[in-house]
């Protein structure tokens, strides 16, 4: 089943200017049918919300290299609690210093070790 009505945001945060793993996760989503919004990097998180908000994503993915850029990813999840769109919208992280353990921590729905596993998961986030 293609998830052809499925969107999803994806980006690398401000001051992560990487954009090598973002690229390759976009084109393997692509590759199974979901709708992309790349905003590209040195993205604000209120960015990545007000973007969810505005496509009606499904999901918002983000990426980080930078462990400087770690905690970026919890203020996308808690703006997107204070915009009310947490229920509706999934949060999935990404990137070389992640772990299963920090997407725990900061609350987000989905961690993607690699752009494989990131493609699984977004296609197993579009069937749910």
């Amino acid at each position: 089943m293609m998830p052809e009505n499925f969107v999803y945001v994806i980006g690398y945060y401000k001051t992560d200017l990487h954009d090598i793993g973002k690229n390759l996760v976009k084109l393997m989503f692509e590759g199974k049918g979901i709708k992309v919004i790349d905003l590209g990097t040195d993205v604000a998180p209120q960015d990545f919300v007000d973007s969810a908000i505005e496509e009606n994503a499904d999901v918002i993915a983000c990426s980080a290299l930078l462990t400087t850029t770690m905690p970026i990813m919890e203020d996308v999840v808690k703006i997107a609690t204070e915009k009310g769109i947490r229920d509706k919208v999934k949060i999935m992280i990404g990137g070389a210093p992640l772990t299963q353990s920090y997407c725990d921590k900061i609350g987000a729905d989905y961690f993607a070790a690699d752009a494989a596993t990131g493609s699984d998961l977004a296609l197993e986030a579009c069937q749910k």
